[in-house]
């Protein structure tokens, strides 16, 4: 009789297991589906802004160097020399034809083009109404988890403020502001091309990067300076926080940009902040 008892409690357990198996293979597949789509929604919005880079936007080639006269003899210390000037050589400027009115025309709320070069980043930004629509809508307004570079919608269009807040998605696939956080990670990136760019209708505005780090949303880093001495303090503050020290002279003016994305886990409070400086602005030919 106790053995009989048993069977059907070992076989209770099986018919269990299977339910139990059943369930699993039900959620995973359903996971498996919803994560499909995320990735496949990441690949279009990714898809629509490299369209838009090909059709509205030129990368002119920089030219080789002339090849070396044939009959010049050139010795280890020419080379040693040539060597170190071109490490220590300052990057030159992308060569970047923006089709400013074009851009313009598929979206009122464009303000120019966004480049950092170490970390090969590339977007329009754009300027709305409040800084929750351009969260899930791309360049073109369609709805898309990735969304847009978007300047905080407090802030001047034309980089006039003190310190210019720009957002963007760290997406999982590297897209947007996905790949902001490797100068955290690497800080050679910044060593070798410490430098940023806007480009706007007519003017080219470069900056240096001077400091990045990890901060919370709502933090002092959100702040908008209204004055010269607010602008200082807010300076020396984001030079306290950082990791980073530039080798490169921190110019005393300059106006400020700061690019800002989402850091550690989804919905978190977390922010990765890179803060630029401005040093020229140049004619946009």
């Amino acid at each position: 009789m106790g053995k009989k008892e048993k069977k059907k409690k070992k076989g209770g357990f099986r018919a269990l297991d299977l339910v139990i198996i059943a369930v699993a293979v039900v959620v995973l597949a359903v996971s498996g589906y919803k994560l499909a789509g995320i990735f496949l929604e990441y690949k279009a919005g990714e898809d629509a802004y490299d369209a838009l880079t090909e059709q509205y936007v030129v990368h002119i080639e920089e030219e080789p160097a002339p090849p070396k006269d044939a009959g010049s003899k050139e010795t280890a210390a020419d080379a040693a020399v040539e060597d170190v000037e071109a490490e220590e050589s300052v990057p030159s400027i992308p060569r970047i034809r923006v089709d400013y009115s074009s851009l313009k025309k598929i979206n009122e709320d464009y303000v120019g083009w966004l480049a950092v070069p170490a970390l090969q980043i590339e977007y329009p930004v754009v300027h709305g109404a409040d800084n929750d629509y351009y969260l899930h809508r791309t360049f073109e307004k369609d709805y898309n988890s990735a969304g847009s570079i978007f300047m905080d919608c407090g802030g001047s269009p034309d980089l006039t403020d003190y310190n210019t807040v720009i957002y963007g998605h760290n997406m999982r696939n590297g897209s947007m502001f996905g790949k902001l956080r490797r100068f955290g990670q690497d800080e050679t990136l910044c060593r070798k091309n410490p430098y940023f760019y806007i480009f706007l209708e007519d003017k080219i505005y470069q900056y240096l990067i001077i400091s990045y780090y990890v901060t919370t949303e709502g933090s002092d880093t959100y702040a908008l300076p209204m004055d010269e001495a607010a602008y200082e303090q807010y300076k020396a503050m984001t030079l306290r926080n950082t990791p980073y020290k530039s080798e490169i002279e921190i110019p005393q003016e300059g106006r400020m940009v700061t690019l800002s994305t989402c850091y550690g886990a989804a919905g978190g409070v977390q922010r990765f902040v890179v803060h630029g400086i401005l040093v020229q602005v140049l004619d946009n030919e």
